[in-house]
């Protein structure tokens, strides 16, 4: 491999893995406010959920896969 290409997948790859740590960081935010809101709403008399509470379980299962898939392609 070419010096230069060396040199572009490391630094491309250092890239991807500072990536992957901030996906983390907002996959422990999300959760972490999933936690919250689940306390602060949770009503054993209304069995409808919350809308809210479902989008951020979402939002916190994309960005694991994103994730996950940041993570492979710095391997």
């Amino acid at each position: 491999m070419p010096r230069d290409l060396s040199a572009n997948t490391a630094s491309a790859k250092a890239e991807l893995g500072a990536i992957a740590s901030v996906l983390d960081q907002c996959r422990e935010r999300l959760t972490a406010l999933a936690v919250s809101r689940g306390l602060a709403v949770h009503d054993p008399d209304d069995p409808t959920g919350d809308d809210l509470l479902t989008a951020i379980y979402e939002a916190e299962r994309g960005v694991s896969a994103a994730a996950r898939l940041v993570e492979r392609a710095a391997r």
